[in-house]
C-alpha cells in the first residue's frame, strides 16, 4: 500500500483542487460564501465524477488501455455519468413536478406551509459531464507527471 501512496494522492488532490473551484465558482456567481455548496450533490463540477474520471485516468497512465484495471476504471465511469445525467436527472425533474402539486394543493386547500420542498437538482446536464471528464483528466495528467515522474 505505502508504495502505491502516491497513486492514491494523485485522486485526492484532484478532488481537492477541484471542491476549491467549486466553492471559487459558487463564490463568483452568487457573491456570498455558502459552504454548503462543498457537500451539494449537483452542480460543476461534480466529486464523484472527479473522481471517476481521475482513476480511470490513472489506470490509462499506468496499466494502458487493454488492461483489466482500465476497464474496469471506465466501466465504473461510465455508469457515474450515466446515473448523474439521466436517473438522478430525471429524479430531480419529478421532484419539481411533486413540488408544483405541493404549492398548488397548499393554495387551494389553504394549508400551512409546514412540508419540506423536494429537492430538485439532482443530476447534470450533459455539458457539466463533459466538463468534469475535461477538468478530471487534466488535472489528473498534470498531478500524475508532477508527483509521480520525478
Amino acid at each position: 500500500m505505502l508504495k502505491n501512496l502516491p497513486l492514491f494522492m494523485v485522486p485526492i488532490i484532484v478532488g481537492a483542487l477541484i471542491q476549491l473551484i467549486k466553492l471559487l465558482l459558487d463564490l463568483y456567481q452568487k457573491r456570498k460564501r455558502t459552504i454548503q455548496i462543498l457537500r451539494a450533490a449537483w452542480g460543476f463540477p461534480s466529486v464523484h465524477s472527479w473522481l471517476s474520471s481521475s482513476i480511470t485516468t490513472l489506470m490509462a497512465l499506468t496499466q494502458w488501455l487493454h488492461s483489466p484495471e482500465f476497464a474496469i476504471s471506465f466501466t465504473f465511469a461510465f455508469l457515474f455519468r450515466y446515473d448523474a445525467m439521466n436517473i438522478r436527472y430525471e429524479a430531480g425533474k419529478h421532484a419539481s413536478y411533486i413540488n408544483d402539486i405541493r404549492s398548488e394543493l397548499q393554495t387551494v386547500l389553504d394549508l400551512d406551509n409546514k412540508y419540506h420542498y423536494l429537492k430538485e437538482r439532482l443530476g447534470h446536464t450533459p455539458i457539466e459531464v463533459l466538463g468534469w471528464i475535461i477538468m478530471g483528466v487534466a488535472l489528473t495528467v498534470i498531478l500524475y507527471d508532477l508527483i509521480l515522474r520525478k
